[in-house]
């Protein structure tokens, strides 16, 4: 088993110890970094794939059946929300278990988990084949009856792999609860390759949009796949799913605190995968094009914040459940100063050349209006900013408030974007996800966690001289314990 992230025979408290060691010396930094560099590598890659098959695609589909394609994906995204939340949850439960040294709790967590991530993938499936005959997929997209078979299947294909990733995910939620995720980079790096060459491969036989699309997505669900299977059997064996570890309090518990995680992640899918899908309704499929790339590359910003969160959550959570308070605290106070400048250096330089960036790399049917990039470039700082909060409300499990405002969210997000998009195009779509997300969202959870940071001072205060015994009880009865009981 990994060593604890502070020395366990330590009889000094872990806030003090905190601030005694540099933040370069904290293994829990050291294993941030770490997650940051091999997945820093495995994001450079991927947008160097990124670069290459963007273009290929494009060029190759047009702008009609890219526009299609782009809005499949974003409506694919949809089906992550079947894991109703347990994903996210899982992440807390291996953070608890690799705090506490127990094997065993982070199995059961983890078959309950898989368990219900596959019953409802399978449910799905069935109910979701059954009504895809029926719908009639041309008017959902706006697209020319020539395309009628093209985007039907396209359809079937990515439904079908994004149900089979479904609980292949919980890989990657797995390696982030114990603080692994620069293993799990490696097949991130191997998946995009992989997708890339199959990308190539049917853009040379000249495939299909649908054909295309399992080409290309299907070799990354293969790659999760391998990984999943080398996680349980290799290199963690203790979380081979068992019969035995099969238990309906445990189902309870991550259901009971994966409903907030749902209700976030279902607002989220909104605010980012939404828009296509009315670009593309209300304005015709070929203006997805320039709106969906322009997204994307204004999400180029977040890069480091996508290698930084998945690697920070599992710390945070760690770190409260050993009682280290005073590391919470600080680490937040840097994550928030460093996410605001670097946000905001980003959107100067998207509003400077961003339009030549773009028109360059995608060619003119990308190229977006200048005020619809400078407003999606001041969308970048907020949705740091927030996402920034998120990621400590979360690993803390105090979601409930967040969860409720963001469905309001997403709501009030659609409802605009359907308003303003009849009178300014495109550009009212991208502002109604802006005003929605400062109400309804970014206010109450600004609030909740200057709420939780208060509770985190007090926690240390109130209980500060106890710690020392606490910490040298807990930590002679885990020496003490076999891994796993």
């Amino acid at each position: 088993m990994s060593t604890s992230p502070l020395p366990l025979n330590s009889s000094e408290p872990p806030g003090r110890q905190a601030v005694r060691l540099s933040w370069l010396k904290d293994p829990r930094y050291r294993r941030i970094a770490s997650a940051v560099v091999s997945g820093g590598a495995a994001r450079a890659l991927s947008s160097l794939v990124t670069l290459l098959s963007l273009p290929l695609a494009v060029r190759y589909l047009g702008a009609e059946r890219y526009g299609i394609w782009a809005t499949v994906v974003s409506i694919a995204v949809w089906v992550n929300l079947l894991d109703l939340g347990v994903g996210l949850t899982l992440t807390n439960f291996i953070s608890r278990a690799y705090a506490h040294r127990n094997n065993l709790e982070a199995a059961r967590a983890f078959t309950n988990a898989l368990v219900v991530t596959l019953a409802a993938a399978v449910l799905a499936g069935c109910g979701f084949v059954a009504l895809w005959a029926r719908v009639n997929w041309n008017t959902v997209f706006n697209a020319g009856y020539a395309l009628h078979e093209e985007v039907r299947w396209t359809v079937l294909i990515a439904a079908l792999l994004m149900l089979l990733s479904l609980p292949l995910n919980l890989a990657a939620k797995v390696f982030a609860g114990y603080q692994e995720l620069h293993t799990y980079n490696k097949s991130i790096a191997l998946g995009a390759l992989c997708s890339l060459a199959g990308l190539g491969l049917g853009v040379w036989l000249r495939v299909s949009m649908p054909v295309l699309f399992l080409l290309s997505y299907g070799c990354i669900t293969t790659v999760a796949l391998v990984t999943m299977i080398w996680l349980v059997v290799r290199h963690k064996p203790w979380l081979l799913p068992r019969f035995t570890y099969l238990s309906a309090p445990v189902t309870l518990a991550l259901l009971g605190s994966g409903w907030s995680f749902l209700l976030i992640h279902a607002s989220a899918i909104v605010v980012f995968s939404s828009d296509n899908i009315i670009v593309s309704h209300f304005l015709g499929a070929a203006e997805v094009t320039p709106y969906s790339i322009t997204w994307r590359v204004v999400g180029i910003g977040a890069v480091l914040q996508g290698l930084v969160f998945p690697a920070l959550w599992p710390a945070y959570a760690e770190a409260h459940a050993r009682g280290d308070v005073t590391w919470v605290r600080q680490t937040f106070a840097r994550v928030i100063r460093v996410t605001i400048s670097l946000n905001v250096v980003w959107a100067v330089l998207l509003v400077a050349c961003g339009r030549m960036v773009i028109g360059f790399w995608a060619g003119p049917a990308a190229v977006p209006p200048f005020t619809l990039l400078s407003v999606m470039a001041f969308w970048s700082v907020i949705a740091g900013f927030t996402t920034a909060q998120s990621c400590l409300l979360g690993a803390l499990n105090r979601t409930r408030v967040q969860a409720v405002a963001s469905t309001l969210a997403a709501v009030v997000n659609i409802a605009l974007s359907i308003v303003l998009v009849t009178r300014l195009g495109s550009l009212g779509v991208i502002l109604g996800t802006i005003l929605s997300y400062i109400v309804v969202l970014m206010v109450p959870q600004t609030i909740v966690v200057l709420r939780v940071l208060r509770n985190l001072d007090q926690k240390k205060s109130h209980h500060g001289g106890m710690e020392d015994t606490e910490r040298i009880t807990t930590e002679k009865l885990l020496e003490g314990l076999a891994p796993g009981e």
